[in-house]
């Protein structure tokens, strides 16, 4: 069975982190099967001060009780800048409060047992005033 894309709501807000960065989970937009990604998908906006970000990853689950028995259980690794860094527990979210200018964001995805799994986005982005 194909893996299944799920966003669930809730709002994390991060601290200790320069200009206030806060992350927020996106709402439960829609469940898709995918079978065109064989590995990492990630796709980014910048929009009204904001980075959405939407990911795929195949055979691959967040939440513990909603995986098939061949799903790796596990989160993504947000590094901004390489002087911040977040477990994210969802597959679509929202970077809120960056500060005016060039910014570096990294996904890693680690197993349940926080393992890495070789499985890694970089991406820059600018952020205007």
């Amino acid at each position: 069975m194909p893996s299944v894309k799920v966003w669930l709501a809730a709002v994390l807000i991060l601290a200790n982190v320069p200009g206030g960065l806060e992350i927020e989970p996106l709402p439960v937009m829609q469940t898709e099967a995918r079978t065109d990604v064989e590995q990492f998908d990630v796709h980014y906006e910048v929009s009204d001060g904001q980075v959405y970000v939407e990911t795929y990853l195949p055979d691959f689950s967040f939440y513990a009780n909603q995986h098939h028995d061949k799903d790796i259980q596990g989160y993504l690794m947000l590094r901004v800048n390489d002087d911040y860094e977040e477990e994210i527990h969802r597959a679509a979210f929202i970077v809120k409060g960056l500060e005016a200018g060039e910014h570096t964001m990294e996904l890693e995805a680690y197993d349940e047992d926080d393992q890495p799994l070789d499985l890694k986005e970089t991406f820059a982005i600018t952020m205007y005033e």
